[in-house]
């Protein structure tokens, strides 16, 4: 098997789990069974599995997911159905998109399609790049710069932040597809070139000097500057770990949320002031930088607050108060959450309001984060 940028942990996790590997000997013998109880005991045996391991579990129920025989197909796509909805289980599904098993890999992208998640699609997008990786490779074409663009659009999808991970993912193709075609236009030259060299010599022309702008040039293929796409790379890979840092950020307190919309603050903390007066600061910066035009700087203003002021300590310490009881610590974080979105809407106004979908629609009963009010700590940033 060709080497590969991403090997999906769906693969690793059921090649190495002892139990899988058990289960997989005798699962379509189980379920065809003519004694019901051996095809319950097996199927309860899976559930068992799953809470303990969903990522090996459910690529390997995928894999009978369009078995020939009716029984095996039927009961593997009712456990896929019914584990995917369990804690972990929608991840060992997104998971096993990116598996190099095609009967895997092609029935999680039929499920997430169906889920409203473009599966097929960004599967397809996926393995396209892989191939031209591989391809990239065997002509010695640079492509290091490109590798973290592509984890970092794997890293999206599996966040759920569907639009993003496809805007990169197909920058990975097309940059991708340029450095070939640019790379075999000039091999193809050097190779044209040197076979006319011959000819040329013996009609009493020079070629030292054809000779040494085809080695610089021959070398220009294996170390070629690829200014043109540099800062573009940087700027998406820059966007990726912004909406990716928030999404993680996101989930961890969304988690431990329980009230069903955004209250007003009663109160707060020297912590949560200084917090919001950080915030804002940065929601001026971030408005300069975007009446500027100035894209990247906004970004890193973001990326720095993300990184120092709501990382590690402050979040960890909020989810405390939150996990404790306190009411007003939840106001914090949704008054916290709004407003770093509202922010990121300025630059990213798709990510954020994916975000928003996902995380907080529910919770603030708002259509669209562009209706939403900013949050009373940073009104001033309004208008």
């Amino acid at each position: 098997m060709p080497e590969r940028i991403y090997i999906s942990d769906a693969d690793l996790q059921m090649a190495s789990d002892i139990e899988i590997i058990r289960i997989s000997r005798t699962f379509v013998s189980a379920m065809n069974s003519s004694f019901p109880g051996k095809r319950k005991k097996m199927i309860e045996r899976i559930r068992k599995h799953a809470h303990a391991n969903p990522v090996s579990t459910i690529p390997f129920l995928l894999r009978y997911f369009d078995h020939v025989d009716p029984k095996t197909r039927e009961n593997a796509r009712s456990l896929v159905e019914e584990l995917t909805r369990l804690p972990g289980g929608e991840q060992a599904l997104i998971e096993s998109l990116f598996s190099s098993h095609a009967t895997v890999g092609d029935s999680a992208a039929a499920i997430l399609e169906a889920r409203g998640m473009d599966g097929a699609r960004f599967r397809e997008f996926y393995l396209d790049a892989e191939r031209q990786f591989a391809v990239c490779r065997a002509m010695g074409v640079h492509t290091e710069d490109v590798k973290e663009l592509f984890l970092e659009s794997i890293k999206l999808y599996k966040n759920k932040l569907v639009e993003q991970a496809f805007e990169n993912m197909i920058l990975v193709t097309d940059i991708l597809k340029d450095r070939l075609e640019w790379t075999s236009n000039t091999k193809r030259y050097i190779q044209d070139v040197l076979k006319l060299t011959p000819q040329l010599s013996r009609s009493g022309v020079s070629i030292d000097n054809l000779q040494e702008s085809l080695r610089i040039l021959a070398d220009a293929v294996k170390t070629r500057d690829y200014k043109e796409t540099k800062e573009l790379l940087e700027s998406k890979k820059l966007e990726a770990s912004v909406v990716s840092q928030i999404g993680s950020m996101f989930s961890y307190l969304c988690r431990r949320l329980r009230c069903a919309s955004m209250e007003a603050l009663a109160g707060m903390s020297e912590e949560d002031r200084k917090l919001f007066d950080a915030l804002r600061k940065v929601g001026e910066e971030v408005k300069g930088y975007a009446k500027k035009k100035k894209h990247v700087e906004a970004l890193e203003s973001v990326y720095s607050f993300l990184s120092q002021e709501l990382a590690g300590g402050y979040i960890s310490g909020l989810a405390e108060r939150i996990d404790s009881g306190d009411n007003n610590a939840e106001a914090v974080a949704g008054q916290a959450m709004l407003g770093v979105l509202k922010i990121l809407y300025l630059v990213l106004p798709n990510a954020a309001s994916d975000i928003y979908e996902m995380h907080l629609k529910d919770r603030v009963g708002k259509e669209s984060l562009e209706d939403v009010s900013w949050p009373e700590p940073l009104k001033s940033l309004a208008g």
